[in-house]
């Protein structure tokens, strides 16, 4: 059973560590791909407003001017600077009327307003008649002419499309003849997102939280799952080591009552009125082992609600010196029984019997678990009556000291027991102190000893104390 369980369990926890990481991935791909579709649709949306006669006959304006000035530069009337100033200077004039159209354009097709567009001049090349090149811009290597849109770095951003543009000049050079000259122009287009993960991660939101309650309730079912494997085993564990114990016990009063029936029907036994009647009363005291075995575990297997108890008004300091009297008598002579009881006048509804039992069967276990000193206080405190008894025994773990008020739960350390008895003593004064509206309690340390706490509530209408 213990190895299945193991078993069960490392199972269960690879399959949910695989489970999460599959979910990882798969959250991690979902998002992935909604960036990479979000920019598509962005960049269809820009490609919409951008591609269009309007921004076109800007684009042509701008470029006609800088071809203008192309003649002047080649006669040397102006250097390479001044005519890509020129080119720059065009573009920002018309820039102011494109930002305005390519805001109206993000309402219409619903774009985002953190995605930005940018365009830029890369590429400009100046071709003669002889097929000799000028590069007044180099891709990659000059800084780019940025033209129309909102300025950003193009690390920042992702290439849409380049755009590339031939138009042919005609000019007098300098000896007074006709020229005409190429001009290839090429220009690299950009968006950028502004806080890219957090739109994805708000058109996600949904999608996200529903995972992340699937992933919780997941966690929380296996994780319950593997709490109710521990605690049915745990209770099959009880239930078994309970059978074997009550076993165990019947079995001496059964042997004994064996042996006598035979001893009775045994010719030389009926002769022998002394030797029948021995055994008539070794069956009369096995028999009445045996009822008091069943009762004992009948009657302190009841829980609170079953005790009926039959309650009577006592001054609980007197009870519990009774209590304490009565117990002396009893004590080996190697325990010290020390007492320290709060003279009171208090008086209180209890059942004599059933909490004299609760106070027995704790200070009994004080000496069953190696207690040699043991000390009952008793005090009134913040309206409760509190008896308080610590011993100087073993301890209890802090594993056992949750489960020793549970029913049929004995103290074991690796799966063997040391001290005899049927596991519920405690579980007894529990329900008894229960019964009283009370609260019982332990504080204890491994070889360090117990103390143990019964608390019940005070009658206020009967104070009265001693002064």
């Amino acid at each position: 059973m213990q190895i299945k369980s193991k078993a069960l369990i490392a199972g269960a926890i690879i399959a949910l560590i695989a489970l999460t990481t599959m979910q990882g991935y798969l959250t991690f791909n979902t998002f992935d791909l909604r960036k990479k579709s979000f920019a598509v649709e962005s960049r269809t949306k820009i490609g919409g407003i951008v591609s269009t006669s309007y921004v076109d006959s800007l684009s042509w304006y701008y470029r006609m001017d800088f071809v203008k000035k192309i003649p002047d530069y080649k006669t040397g009337k102006i250097t390479k600077d001044e005519l890509l100033l020129e080119l720059e200077n065009a573009a920002k004039a018309r820039n102011v009327k494109f930002l305005d159209y390519y805001n109206q354009g993000k309402s219409h097709f619903d774009l985002d307003e953190r995605v930005l567009f940018k365009k830029e001049a890369s590429t400009i090349q100046l071709i003669d008649k002889n097929g000799n090149t000028e590069d007044l811009l180099i891709e990659n290597k000059d800084e780019p002419i940025f033209l129309l849109g909102t300025d950003f770095i193009n690390d920042d951003g992702l290439l849409i499309n380049n755009w590339n543009w031939t138009f042919d000049e005609d000019f007098i050079n300098s000896d007074q003849e006709l020229e005409n000259i190429v001009i290839k122009y090429r220009a690299s287009l950009y968006m950028k997102i502004l806080d890219w993960d957090k739109i994805i991660l708000k058109q996600l939101l949904l999608l996200f939280f529903i995972a992340f309650l699937l992933f919780v309730f997941v966690i929380t079912l296996v994780t319950y799952s593997i709490r109710n494997l521990f605690k049915i085993k745990r209770i099959s564990d009880i239930k078994t080591d309970f059978i074997n114990n009550i076993t165990h016990e019947l079995k001496t009063p059964l042997a004994t009552l064996s042996i006598a029936t035979k001893t009775l029907t045994n010719k030389f036994a009926k002769d022998n009125k002394e030797i029948a009647q021995d055994s008539i009363d070794t069956i009369n005291r096995q028999n009445k082992r045996l009822q008091n075995l069943i009762d004992q575990v009948v009657d302190n297997s009841l829980g609170y609600n079953d005790i009926d108890l039959n309650s009577e008004s006592v001054i609980l300091s007197e009870f519990i010196t009774e209590v304490c009297n009565d117990f002396a008598l009893t004590t080996p002579s190697n325990i010290q029984f020390l007492r320290s009881i709060e003279k009171t006048k208090i008086e209180v509804s209890i059942d004599k019997f059933y909490l004299s039992t609760a106070i027995i069967n704790i200070l009994n276990n004080a000496i069953k678990f190696e207690g040699t000193v043991i000390k009952l206080t008793y005090s009134t405190i913040d309206n409760w009556h509190r008896i308080t008894i610590k011993d100087n025994g073993i301890g209890i773990s802090k594993t056992n000291k949750k489960l020793i008020f549970d029913k049929f739960f004995r103290v074991s350390e690796k799966n063997t027991h040391d001290y005899k008895g049927l596991g519920l003593g405690l579980y007894y004064c529990n329900q008894i102190v229960k019964a009283h509206h009370g609260i019982i309690d332990v504080v204890s340390k491994l070889n360090e000893g117990s103390t143990f706490y019964i608390k019940i509530p005070i009658d206020h209408g009967k104070e009265n104390f001693i002064s």
